[in-house]
């Protein structure tokens, strides 16, 4: 299966042995099958609003199902994303972080009672992938889900094609954390890969802390979200705040980043 620079790079970042992943908004569901193909997660619940692309969807995956590992489990869910029923975890001893489960702490661990293990040492049980759609869209989704969910422990990968800034500015507020981030161009488009969660992580940034590399076409990402901002701000709209706010951020960053390049 090939897939475009973007959705191989979001696969890669699924590196967890989550209990659910949830690629949402799937379209044709490429992404979700490589997860599974992966291997080291076993269920996927592909999610999306229109009943024809879930359709032809479930249709696919019944007959390439064969090509996955042993023990691949998927649902095609024809619903509204923010009414997601996310998974509680099953057995949380197993869900320790790895990195944190040194084998001279494996019986400490064992004998914990859940409610003992810190949040910042447990995997989360569900990722919801929400990845190409614009950022006002997964700021609706998002928001809807954490008047259920807010405080669960659940990673949240997001890859939106537009409006970033007020993406991050509204996760911020939320009280989301960074995991990880990376910047993929593709066909002269930058994409903005976030992994996100409420419980764990460093603080996010609304330009990206991690984001950014010394190479010509990532100051040229950056160079267009600079000049589509100052279009903004020459534009006849009253409220502008955000607007002047982000470029403000982006001009900040642009100096420290590249000056001397």
């Amino acid at each position: 299966m090939k897939l475009n620079k973007r959705l191989l790079a979001l696969s890669k970042m699924a590196n967890q042995p989550y209990q659910v992943v949830w690629d949402c908004c799937c379209d044709h569901g490429l992404l979700g099958f490589k997860i599974l193909a992966n291997g080291l997660i076993k269920q996927v619940n592909f999610v999306d609003v229109v009943p024809e692309l879930i359709e032809s969807l479930s249709q696919k995956l019944t007959k390439y199902a064969h090509h996955l590992p042993a023990g691949s489990q998927w649902q095609a869910l024809c619903q509204d994303v923010a009414e997601l029923k996310l998974e509680p975890i099953r057995k949380l001893e197993s869900y320790v972080l790895q990195s944190e489960k040194r084998s001279d702490l494996n019986d400490e661990y064992d004998e914990m009672d859940n409610r003992d293990i810190p949040s910042d040492k447990i995997l989360p049980a569900n990722l919801v992938i929400i990845s190409g759609v614009g950022g006002e869209l997964m700021i609706d989704i998002i928001t809807r889900l954490m008047q259920r969910y807010s405080g669960e422990n659940i990673d949240f990968l997001l890859c939106p094609v537009q409006h970033t800034y007020k993406l991050r500015l509204t996760l911020i507020e939320l009280g989301f954390n960074l995991k990880q981030e990376q910047l993929i161009i593709e066909n002269n488009r930058g994409y903005e890969l976030m992994l996100i969660n409420q419980l764990q992580g460093e603080p996010l940034s609304v330009t990206g802390n991690k984001l950014w590399k010394s190479e010509a076409s990532h100051e040229a990402y950056l160079n267009k979200l600079i000049n589509h901002y100052k279009k903004m701000n020459k534009s006849n709209r009253r409220e502008l705040k955000l607007e002047s706010l982000a470029l403000k951020d982006y001009l900040s960053l642009q100096n420290r980043l590249y000056k001397n390049i």
